[in-house]
């Protein structure tokens, strides 16, 4: 079985981003000044932020691999015709002051009243559909007393984005029990099977009362597998076998998609396996940025195009790896406070127009930004501020970008997210 820090050097970076949801991330050298003022020149005039030297050598490898990334996806040839200007509601964002992983803190009243604020500042920024990721089980009865609590929570947040013109797309995994992210114990399913009817229980709730119009039933194989201890959610056959019998358990679901996938750092291959499950559309998730990265992304792209089915990418952000860290749970929440620094929104300005130029050759239906505050307010780096513990930093970005939402204003990073 893959541990966390497995997963997390083959890409993923949702544990991290998870922190940002319970309380809700120098060189000016010659080489890396030049790749940063790759893209946008507006984006490298307006933001003139040095990079501190001890993150010089990050720096420049994120940006060597972002450069990969760009170059293969502006020669990749256009696999549907979407002409400019690029449609701002291709680009949407995870609606973190409503993640599953708050547990408790999702039916404190003043809740909805921060996911109001959340939603009305998306909603100016031009953002076109919300992710709300509803972490198993949560919704099922058997396993929470307080399921239907749950339940109405989420049907009330998906009403509220709904009035608002929002697209809704729901994503389910495992709770991260045990970890600092959310304290619960419950025992999971030893079965790729059982897995399966548990998803589909929970997957039957949330279409009956959340109504949205995407479910993504799995999208990183590797994260499930590790979170719920079943290997087998990590091999081919088992993630065929787990799709297969979730969509089957689903059974009817009205005008709600259905999407699985293997995120960007798996192989296409395991696209193409899916595409052949009774799935209604493919999903990605983008993480992180090098060639490889976006070669199977083209090839994810072309998988969908061949088989007549949708291609969504419910989360993507530019990740920043630490390589002093020591790994696991620790190393992302690091992680998560060094991507809050304003010296990196120049490189994740130029990610999210990569991505969306990438979108837009592909007919992609849309992308969903993960680290959604950084669209308002990214915090400057000083040396105090660089020492004080990850947690604070966190909780720093939370309120910069809570002032900046009341404020009106956004990032540069947040209007590349919608196309601008």
């Amino acid at each position: 079985m893959r541990n966390l820090r497995t997963v997390i050097a083959r890409g993923w970076t949702a544990a991290g981003s998870l922190l940002c949801a319970a309380v809700l991330l120098a060189s000016a050298g010659p080489v890396s000044a030049a790749l940063r003022a790759q893209g946008s020149s507006a984006a490298a005039a307006s933001v003139d932020v040095p990079v501190p030297p001890q993150y010089a050598a990050l720096d420049a490898r994120v940006a060597a691999g972002l450069g990969a990334l760009s170059s293969t996806i502006a020669h990749m040839a256009p696999l549907h015709r979407r002409g400019p200007p690029i449609s701002k509601n291709l680009g949407w964002a995870e609606l973190l002051v409503a993640n599953g992983n708050r547990q408790g803190a999702l039916l404190d009243p003043s809740t909805m009243a921060s996911v109001d604020v959340n939603l009305r500042a998306l909603k100016r920024l031009g953002v076109g559909g919300v992710v709300l990721g509803i972490k198993l089980p949560l919704l099922v009865a058997s396993y929470q007393p307080r399921a239907a609590d749950y339940a109405d929570f989420y049907a009330t947040v998906a009403r509220h984005a709904r009035a608002l013109g929002f697209g809704v797309d729901v994503e389910l995994s495992a709770m991260f029990c045990g970890t600092i992210y959310a304290q619960c114990s419950y025992q999971y399913p030893d079965s790729v099977s059982a897995w399966a009817e548990l998803t589909a229980e929970q997957a039957r709730t949330v279409i009956n009362r959340v109504h949205p119009g995407w479910l993504d039933l799995i999208s990183e194989p590797d994260t499930e597998a590790t979170l719920t201890g079943i290997t087998a959610l990590d091999t081919k056959s088992g993630l065929v076998s787990f799709v297969t019998a979730a969509v089957h358990d689903v059974g009817r679901h009205g005008s709600t998609k259905l999407v699985a996938g293997a995120a960007s750092w798996y192989g296409s291959d395991w696209d193409q396996a899916l595409a052949a499950t009774p799935i209604d559309a493919l999903v990605t998730h983008i993480y992180p940025a090098t060639a490889g990265t976006a070669a199977n992304l083209v090839r994810t792209a072309q998988i969908a195009k061949r088989a007549g089915k949708p291609l969504v990418a419910d989360e993507m952000w530019l990740y920043k790896a630490v390589p002093t860290l020591s790994g696991g749970v620790a190393a992302s929440s690091q992680e998560g406070a060094l991507a809050t620094y304003s010296f990196w929104e120049p490189l994740d300005v130029r990610f999210v127009r990569a991505v969306r130029q990438w979108a837009t050759k592909a007919g992609v239906v849309f992308v969903s930004g993960f680290w959604s505050q950084l669209a308002f307010a990214y915090v400057t780096w000083t040396a105090p501020a660089g020492s004080r513990p990850a947690a604070q930093q966190v909780a720093a970005s939370a309120r910069a970008a809570g002032q900046a939402m009341v404020a009106g204003t956004s990032t540069l990073t947040g209007r590349a997210l919608i196309g601008r």
